[in-house]
């Protein structure tokens, strides 16, 4: 026994000693100094550079010379290669290969062995790769099996046009209008490019099983119809959404003309300029100007579907009341902006009052930040929002007063470059979620108050699991 070690220990040391050898005749970098090769143990390694170089370079030199200098030894590269690869999994610490494994009588016999296990193994690990991937794919389903909760890729500089899709997705009636099977079907006789594409969106967006999708073929199509939008630029979330809303109006008012053609008895409820984004989005304001010469009087009234509110300035911190008190303040027209008093006959110092006539189902509020640079002022905004004292004497019975936040949409940076995100109420899961781009998160509602706040989404109440077949 202990002669076959000394033989065993003699044959380690000639090994060592011949690859010391052949490494005096390497002419590349100097990995390692040669005198660290005499010891046992080897303390500097830097694992990719090494293997990547020895694997490459060192190795053909080394075999090539032994076999040139008649050791009697014919090694393959591939068997010194696997050789590496697996002393390296069994101990990190190890810089060069044993070569004595190579020379051994037992490594061909271990060899033969090991390819008979290989093949078991590679036939049960095969089995639990598949099943890894199955638990995998269960998983992802589990975990995205969230209706109207996922991200969407940003195909270059499209953070402004994924909050909006993200807010509109988040609008439970316009979701539950838009899916419903008639809706889809008077969009395809009509032929609604735009609305077509949306609704698809939605679709996938509500009833798709992935964590987040490329909402390319609906940016296409928009930049078609909108080609100040038809390039790469950052541009403004607000004007789009107020684009996108108009074109899907319009498109939808094509389904309510044919509606009336093959549905006469729909017509009450499909005129001319009704459709679902009208229903939801449009409100009305109240103007009253007075004549301060004469007390003249004189109403009019004027359709929205934004309130772009005024920040207050040279304050760091206001509330959301602050800016729609700001918005409805009284104003006195005079100079060049009075108006022409019909009693008068003259341009007369006028005073103009706002309220809110009729208010919304849905209400949008735009935050004006910019003024040649941006205002950082942090707006405070709860979950609910009283529009009372904002309402004009006629709508004070109005049955919208109170409105529940459902989503938000935030900036960061400079005009010309800053990135958008959307914090959205999610109504089947009752949870608040983060979305940027594609990157999803579920965040806590104490979360949701935020100093980049650029637009707030208010719901005339709270949104519950809408109605959708196949949800």
């Amino acid at each position: 026994m202990s002669s076959t070690s000394s033989q065993h220990k003699r044959t380690s040391e000639d090994s060592t000693s011949q690859l010391l050898s052949h490494l005096q005749g390497w002419t590349g970098p100097a990995l390692l100094p040669l005198s660290d090769l005499k010891g046992s143990v080897i303390d500097v390694f830097l694992p990719g550079l090494w293997v990547t170089l020895h694997v490459i370079c060192i190795n053909t030199f080394v075999l090539r010379t032994l076999q040139s200098r008649g050791s009697g030894r014919q090694v393959n590269l591939t068997e010194f290669t696997r050789t590496l690869a697996s002393q390296l999994a069994v101990d990190s610490s190890v810089a060069v290969p044993v070569l004595p494994q190579l020379n051994s009588c037992s490594y061909q016999e271990t060899r033969l062995a090991n390819a008979s296990k290989q093949r078991t193994n590679t036939s049960s690990s095969a089995q639990v790769m598949a099943n890894d991937k199955h638990i995998s794919a269960v998983k992802l389903q589990t975990r995205w099996n969230r209706p109207g909760v996922c991200g969407l890729d940003n195909s270059g500089n499209s953070c402004y046009l994924n909050v909006v899709l993200q807010c509109l997705c988040s609008t439970v009636p316009l979701v539950e209008h838009l899916l419903n099977q008639d809706t889809r079907r008077d969009l395809a006789k009509s032929k609604c490019r735009f609305a077509e594409v949306f609704v698809r969106l939605l679709e996938e967006m509500w009833l798709g099983r992935s964590s987040s999708c490329a909402p390319l073929e609906a940016r296409s199509v928009l930049s078609s119809i909108l080609p100040q939008f038809n390039n790469y630029c950052q541009q403004d979330a607000q004007e789009l959404l107020l684009f996108l809303l108009n074109t899907l109006h319009d498109d939808l008012k094509k389904t309510c003309s044919s509606t009336r053609q093959l549905r006469p008895e729909q017509n009450r409820n499909c005129a001319a300029d009704f459709t679902i984004v009208s229903h939801l989005f449009e409100g009305q304001l109240s103007y009253k100007t007075l004549c301060m010469h004469c007390d003249h009087q004189a109403h009019s009234k004027q359709a929205f579907t934004v309130l772009s509110l005024p920040i207050p300035t040279d304050i760091i911190k206001c509330s959301i009341q602050d800016c729609l008190s700001l918005f409805f303040e009284q104003t006195i027209l005079t100079g060049g902006e009075q108006m022409l008093c019909s009693v008068c006959g003259l341009r007369r110092e006028t005073v103009v009052l706002t309220s809110l006539d009729k208010p919304p189902e849905i209400l949008l509020l735009h935050l004006k930040r910019w003024n040649q640079v941006k205002l950082r002022t942090n707006v405070g905004f709860s979950m609910k929002l009283d529009l009372t004292p904002f309402l004009s004497s006629s709508a004070q019975n109005a049955s919208y007063s109170s409105y529940h936040l459902y989503a938000v949409v935030n900036h960061t940076g400079h005009l010309n470059m800053g990135h958008y995100t959307a914090l959205c109420h999610n109504a089947p899961a009752q949870v608040w979620h983060c979305f940027d781009d594609s990157i999803v998160r579920e965040v806590q509602d104490r979360v949701v108050q935020s100093p980049n706040a650029y637009m707030l989404l208010y719901s005339c109440k709270p949104f519950q699991k809408p109605k959708i077949q196949g949800l």
